[in-house]
């Protein structure tokens, strides 16, 4: 008990940030659009899912440094201080309805997060010790994947029931309450480092961790391909919060209720993979993943289904999403050892981002020349691709993944 006392300002904290910047951001999508010309609800989803990544594209450098230099706790502190305010102002673009104010309030919250994000894995260890990592980094991401789920949940119930003084007080108690669970933190933490010669220019970074990655042979497809899970999960966020309610006709409660239902999806997907690995990285789930998706998301366009049917669909392509994520998740963590593993984890999340920045822009783009119903058989390409590709090339998965076929037909 004890030891989970120390743990939970950082978990609280974590929960209550995730929470309440997806709140935000889906309050945008579902507001905002109701401010702009008709015709405008695909380009309001994706500036707001692109300004809110836009950060970790340029700032990610710099966050490594400030985690080494400085004193993480006091890092958390200080972000979430200027989170507060931030809130206050996003708050006034609500009241009288400015989409120019809420996004940047979107992108500020999403520079805040990319500046806070080492400070709080790095963390873990003082908290726990090399003996906790597994523990506090499996904790802090189900929490971490409770608020990204809880967040937009209440946004969308909220918005059919609109009141603009009750949105204003979650957005601040949550905040405060935040700042609080950080400041009752104790933590015997590493003095920072005085001297850094790390370079936050970041596509320097990124360059010379690429071809460090490229020594190890199948490493950079499977980042790619990781990448690819979380492109994937943004595009079908996105188009949710628009083919839900333009297509299907849904309330946004009931859009919220197929948001959830796709991460619990992924986290069923997670949890599965995890129990068939049996402690090992078990690379032959991807395939499985992949042509799950391939299946499922066909099946969406060519039925474009509604209701209940629509519902199950979106869940189980969120089920092999999780599965095709695990595998490729491990391989990155497991991929060097030491100092490099933080550098290569800063990479990955770069790519990640990247990723996630260029689907919201396509986004905007499919949807307005071919409509909601053609981003399901444009993902059904780029997860086709990236599955063969990494078949092809990435050591052992064919071979894995024939293993684990010939396991299924014996059983």
């Amino acid at each position: 008990m004890q030891k989970i006392t120390t743990w939970l300002p950082l978990f609280t904290t974590n929960f209550l940030g995730v929470f309440n910047n997806n709140f935000f951001k889906t309050l945008i999508c579902l507001l905002a659009i109701q401010w702009v010309a008709k015709g405008n609800e695909s380009f309001i989803v994706s500036l707001a899912s692109g300004l809110y990544v836009l950060s970790y594209l340029f700032f990610s450098p710099l966050a490594g440094r400030l985690a080494k230099t400085r004193y993480k706790k006091k890092i958390i502190i200080v972000s979430r201080i200027f989170e507060f305010s931030l809130f206050i102002i996003g708050s006034i673009g609500f009241y009288i309805e400015n989409v120019f104010i809420v996004m940047a309030t979107i992108f500020l919250l999403g520079l805040i997060s990319t500046l806070f994000s080492p400070a709080k894995y790095g963390l873990i260890r003082d908290i726990g010790g090399n003996e906790g990592i597994s523990f506090g980094t499996g904790t802090l991401e189900m929490f971490t994947f409770f608020g990204a789920l809880l967040g937009p949940l209440l946004a969308t119930i909220i918005s059919d029931n609109y009141n603009f003084y009750f949105m204003v007080f979650l957005f601040l108690i949550i905040s405060l309450s935040s700042l609080y669970a950080i400041s009752r933190l104790k933590v015997a933490e590493s003095e920072p480092m005085k001297n850094c010669e790390d370079t936050i220019i970041p596509f320097i970074f990124e360059y010379k961790t690429f071809r460090f990655a490229s020594t190890l042979k199948g490493l950079n497809l499977i980042i790619f391909g990781l990448a690819s899970f979380w492109m994937i999960g943004s595009f079908l966020q996105m188009n949710l919060l628009v083919h839900c309610p333009k297509t299907l006709g849904m309330t946004n409660t009931q859009t919220g209720y197929v948001i959830t239902a796709s991460a619990v999806g992924i986290g069923l997907g997670s949890y599965l993979a995890g129990i068939i690995s049996k402690g090992k990285i078990e690379l032959g789930l991807t395939p499985i993943g992949g042509i799950g998706m391939t299946i499922t998301l066909l099946l969406l366009y060519f039925l474009q289904p509604a209701g209940i049917v629509f519902g199950i669909l979106i869940f189980l392509t969120a089920m092999f999403c999780g599965i095709y994520m695990v595998p490729l998740s491990a391989s990155v963590q497991s991929s060097v050892e030491g100092r490099k593993q933080g550098d290569m984890i800063a990479y990955s999340n770069f790519v990640i981002f990247l990723l996630i920045f260029i689907s919201a822009a396509f986004f905007a783009a499919i949807t307005k020349y071919f409509g909601t119903n053609a981003i399901f058989i444009a993902l059904v390409f780029l997860i086709s691709m990236m599955t063969y590709t990494m078949i092809k090339y990435v050591p052992n998965m064919l071979e894995r993944f024939g293993k684990l076929v010939k396991v299924a037909r014996n059983s």
